[in-house]
């Protein structure tokens, strides 16, 4: 748990070219999260919440488990143009591990969806 315990954000991002997008940042250090989605024609709309510090421990938790920081760098399936991108950013004290892809993913993004709309209150999909 040591490593996942110096992560102080989690930013993450999905979208497609015909869809709409979502942008979730986990703030541990400030227990804040934030869930912004759009696109598709529709306006932006952001939602801001705190959370307890038991549920950003949890959440951490689950980041371990999934083992974040253990997947690739990119996972991208090269016979698909138009589809849908994703990127994790993990920031550290002093630097940031990315993780993205597109229209493939990691074997526990299902598990990973699930974390964020559980933090969030909202979809990640």
């Amino acid at each position: 748990m040591r490593q996942y315990e110096k992560i102080k954000k989690i930013e993450a991002h999905i979208g497609g070219y015909f869809g709409g997008y979502y942008q979730v940042e986990v703030d541990l250090e400030h227990n804040l999260v934030s869930w912004t989605t759009g696109g598709e024609g529709e306006l932006e709309e952001t939602v801001h919440r705190n959370i307890r510090s038991a549920t950003a421990k949890k959440f951490l938790e689950q980041l371990e488990t999934l083992e974040l920081l253990n997947w690739e760098e990119e996972y991208v399936d090269p016979g698909t143009l138009d589809g849908t991108q994703w990127q994790v950013d993990l920031v550290m004290d002093d630097h940031t591990i990315t993780k993205h892809g597109s229209n493939c993913y990691p074997e526990q993004w299902g598990k990973f969806r699930q974390a964020i709309s559980k933090i969030t209150g909202k979809p990640f999909r």
